[in-house]
Parts: structure tokens; sequence; C-alpha cells
């Protein structure tokens, strides 16, 4: 099992690390943003400066439109090649492969990071109450609890048949609710109350200044999204082998 999950990491990295295009997509989409963002900070708040909770959500819009990406592509890579079936009869069954691709992307993702905050800090500077701490350590979390939100479509690209619309509106969707944009309190009551089942939503709460509490509440929630995950791939798993259900198509 720990063989199947360590290839799968690998096999990920070697394929999609260093594509300049996907580095090149985890950049560009969040640097827009941020750029529409900044002005209209400046000219209601008059901050000239790159502030962490920017630099955050910057990362966090390249991180998700990233994951949904490399999810689609991984697995449906997986299906051409043939090697489901054979993760299927394998001890560890499909769960290794899928952990597996997941980490890779989740590794891969987080040239965001680093990568929006250089940008942005070469075109604007850095506010001079930019927090280090809390921009480190919530992209971070931020990319934690992404990949494992995503990892919900990695379920739905196993067990069903992609067509070229399954994604459309996705990253729009989970970035409203995310609260990547906007703080959680200026989003509509009800989408508040559904932005409370994303982890994303509270790293940012903490990310703007909030307790270390909203950690605590990300990571717990990050685990049950991940728990899930592993649950829907064993049934993936049980509805394979029962049904025998064409997974390489």
């Amino acid at each position: 099992m720990s063989n199947t999950f360590l290839r799968s990491v690998a096999d990920q990295l070697r394929m999609h690390a260093t594509s300049p295009v996907a580095i090149l997509g985890t950049l560009a989409l969040p640097c827009v943003f941020a750029f529409v963002i900044h002005s209209n900070r400046t000219d209601v708040a008059g901050s000239p400066g790159t502030t962490s909770d920017l630099a955050v959500s910057s990362a966090g819009i390249g991180i998700l439109d990233s994951a949904i990406v490399l999810v689609v592509l991984s697995l449906l890579g997986e299906k051409q090649w043939k090697t489901l079936y054979a993760a299927l009869g394998s001890p560890g069954g499909l769960v290794p492969l899928v952990l597996g691709r997941l980490t890779g992307i989740a590794v891969q993702t987080l040239v965001a990071v680093p990568g929006t905050f250089a940008v942005l800090a070469l075109l604007w500077g850095l506010d001079g109450t930019f927090a280090w701490g809390r921009w480190l350590a919530g992209g971070a979390l931020l990319t934690l609890a992404t990949t494992a939100v995503v990892g919900l479509l990695a379920v739905a690209v196993l067990r069903f048949p992609y067509s070229s619309g399954m994604v459309n509106g996705l990253s729009g969707l989970v970035m409203a609710l995310s609260a990547l944009v906007v703080p959680q309190s200026a989003l509509p009551a009800p989408v508040q109350a559904v932005s409370q089942l994303l982890p994303q939503a509270h790293v940012m709460a903490w990310v703007r200044g909030g307790p270390a509490g909203d950690v605590a509440v990300a990571l717990a929630l990050t685990a049950v999204y991940a728990a899930v995950v592993v649950l829907l791939v064993r049934r993936v798993e049980h509805t394979a082998r029962r049904r025998a259900v064409p997974m390489e198509v």
C-alpha cells in the first residue's frame, strides 16, 4: 500500500510538476484577481501595499483552480493507461492511488503561495502590517484544505464517465464559498451558513485576524473531508467489484 502511494505521488510530480502550463495556470489567474482586488482596496482604503490576507487569498485562488484541473487530468490519465483495474486488484485497492495523486497535487500547488507573493510584492511592495506567520501557515493550511475538498471531485471522476462540462462553474462556486475574495461576514446569510462547512473559509477567517479556534475547526473539517474521500473511494471499489462497473472508459 505504501509503495503504491509513493509511486502515485512520484508519478503526479513527474508528469505535471514541471509543466510550464501547469505552473503558469497556478500563478496567472490569482495574480489577475489580486490586481482587481488590490485596485478596489486602494480606492476604498488607500492601502498601497500587499497585505497578508491578500497574499493568501490570491494563492488560494491559484491552488483551487490548479487542483481542479490536475485532479481531472491525473485520474483521466489513470483511466487511459488502464491502471485502475490493476490497482483495484492490489491489497490496498484504489485508496493509495487516489491519496497519492492528491498528495502530489497538494505539493505541486504549493508553488502558488510563494509564487503569487513574489509577484504581488514586486508590484506593490508589502504593507507595514504584513503578518508573515499567518501568510505562511495560512497558505499551507489552505493547500491542505483545498486538496481535501477537491478530493470529492476525484471520486466523481473516478466513478463516472467524464464530460467536458463536469467542472463548469466549480472554481467560482468553491471560491465564493471559501471566502477567498471577500470576508465571510460580507457574504449573504445563506451563503455564510454553507461556507461554514468548508475548511478554507475558516482558514481565511484566521488569516484575516481571527482566533486560533478557526485553525482547529479548519483542521477538523479537513480531516472529515479526507475521511469522506477515503470512504467514497472504498464505496467505488465495492461497486466496481460487485457490478463490474467499467472504470477505464
